[in-house]
C-alpha cells in the first residue's frame, strides 16, 4: 500500500540539493507567495550575508555570464520539447495533436491493436494503483507481474529498480520500457492522442535525469507534460497539470503517517500488504508484525520530515476537502469524464481502500461521492468509449 511511498520518502532527503530545487518550483506552482519569498531569501543571503565588494561583484557578474550560457546548453539537452522547439524543424513536425482537449482522449482500436505491455507492479503501492487506474480507465490492454519486494528478481533486467515499469513489445519484438507512474501516464497520453506512434521517440521526451550526489536520485524532465507539439495549454490542460503534481508532492506523503498512525493500525496494514503479496506463512508473519512495528516509528519521522500536525488525520481530512473544493459542482475535474488529475488522486486513495484512515476521511469529508464515481468509471473502462 505505502511500502513503495514510504521507501521513497526515506531515502529522498530534502539537502540533496536537486530534490531542493524541484522543492523550490513545486512552492512556486503551488503556492506562488512562498515561492516568491523564497527567492527573495536566497538572493538575500548571498548579497546581505556575504557582503561582496566591487570588485568581488564584477567577479561574479563574470562567473554568471559564463555559467548562464552553460546553463542554456545543459537545458538543451534535459528539456528537448522546451528547447528544440527553437530548431529548424518545426514545433508541429515533432508530434502532430488530433485532440489537444482532456475530455476528447481515446484509446483506438488501431492504437490498441499496436500494443503488448506488461506492468511490473507491487499491488498496494499507491504509484502502481495510480497508474492501473489510468490504464483501466481508458481500456489500455497489459499484463501483470508482481514484483517480490523483498527480492525484486522480476525486475532484475532494470538498472531501474523502482516500481512501476511498463514495457512495450512491439511488433518487431524489440522492448520499449517506460519507468514512473506519471511519466508512464504521460507517454501513453502521447501516444493515444497525438500521430506520434514510436514509443522509442516518445520516451525521448522524458528523459531521465540522475544526480551526482550519494544517493543517486532519478528524475525525468517533462514528466507532467503531453507532448501535444503545439504551444501552450488550454486551461483545462493547466489545471489537470497542477493537480498530478500535487498528488506527487502533496497527497502521497500523507498516506503513510496515517496507515501506520499507531500499532493497531499499522498492523491492520501490514496484514493488507502481506495478504497481497508472493510470500509463505513465515514470510507473512514476520510481515505483518516486525513491519508493521518498524513502520510504525518510521511515520513518526516522515511526519516530522514533512511538517505534518500531529493529529495526522486532519492532514489526509484537509487534502480531501481541498480536491473537492476544487471540483466544485462538477462531476469530475475533467467534466464529465475523470481526467488524469481525477485518474491520480483516486489511484492513490484507492490504495488504502478499506483501512482505517480511508473510512475516517470517508465520514469527516464530501469526498465519498466524488470517489464511487471515478470507482465506476475506472471499473467500466469508461475512457474506453
Amino acid at each position: 500500500m505505502a511500502t513503495y511511498t514510504t521507501s521513497r520518502a526515506i531515502f529522498r532527503s530534502l539537502k540533496d540539493r536537486r530534490n531542493t530545487i524541484l522543492k523550490f518550483n513545486q512552492n512556486a506552482l503551488l503556492r506562488p507567495h512562498i515561492g516568491a519569498n523564497n527567492a527573495r531569501q536566497v538572493s538575500g543571503f548571498f548579497w546581505q550575508e556575504l557582503k561582496p565588494s566591487k570588485s568581488m561583484k564584477n567577479l561574479c557578474a563574470g562567473v554568471g555570464i559564463a555559467t548562464g550560457l552553460l546553463f542554456s546548453s545543459v537545458l538543451v539537452k534535459q528539456n528537448p520539447r522546451r528547447y528544440l522547439l527553437c530548431s529548424a524543424a518545426s514545433a508541429q513536425t515533432l508530434v502532430r495533436s488530433t485532440a489537444n482537449e482532456t475530455g476528447q482522449r481515446l484509446l483506438s482500436e488501431g492504437d490498441a491493436s499496436r500494443l503488448k505491455l506488461t506492468l511490473y507492479q507491487y499491488q498496494v503501492c499507491p504509484f502502481c494503483c495510480k497508474l492501473r487506474a489510468f490504464l483501466d480507465f481508458y481500456g489500455f490492454p497489459y499484463q501483470i507481474v508482481e514484483v517480490d519486494p523483498i527480492r525484486r528478481k522480476e525486475v532484475k533486467f532494470s538498472e531501474y529498480r523502482k516500481v512501476p515499469i511498463l514495457v512495450q513489445e512491439g511488433q518487431d519484438g524489440n522492448k520499449s520500457q517506460m519507468n514512473d507512474s506519471s511519466v508512464i501516464i504521460s507517454a501513453l497520453t502521447t501516444f493515444m492522442t497525438t500521430e506520434e506512434k514510436d514509443f522509442q521517440r516518445i520516451i525521448s521526451f522524458f528523459p531521465q535525469i540522475n544526480s551526482q550526489d550519494k544517493k543517486a536520485s532519478t528524475e525525468f524532465a517533462n514528466k507532467y507534460e503531453i507532448m501535444t507539439g503545439t504551444p501552450g495549454r488550454s486551461e483545462s490542460e493547466k489545471e489537470e497539470k497542477q493537480w498530478r503534481e500535487w498528488v506527487d508532492h502533496v497527497l502521497v506523503h500523507y498516506i503513510p503517517p496515517n496507515i501506520y498512525r499507531n500499532p493497531s493500525e499499522s498492523i491492520q496494514a501490514f496484514s493488507y500488504i502481506s495478504s497481497h503479496g508472493k510470500y509463505n506463512a513465515i514470510e507473512k508473519f514476520v510481515i505483518k508484525y516486525a513491519g508493521a512495528m518498524g513502520m510504525f516509528f518510521v511515520a513518526k519521522k516522515l511526519k516530522k520530515k514533512y511538517n505534518l500536525d500531529d493529529d495526522v488525520r486532519s492532514c489526509l481530512y484537509g487534502a480531501a476537502r481541498d480536491w473537492t473544493v476544487a471540483i466544485g459542482d462538477r462531476k469530475f475535474m475533467g467534466g464529465e469524464k475523470p481526467n488524469l488529475a481525477d485518474l491520480a488522486v483516486y489511484g492513490v486513495l484507492s490504495s488504502i481502500e478499506g483501512l482505517d484512515a480511508f473510512n475516517d476521511m470517508l465520514h469527516q469529508t464530501d469526498i465519498g461521492s466524488w470517489y464511487q464515481r471515478t470507482k465506476k468509471a475506472v471499473k467500466s473502462h469508461a475512457g474506453s468509449r
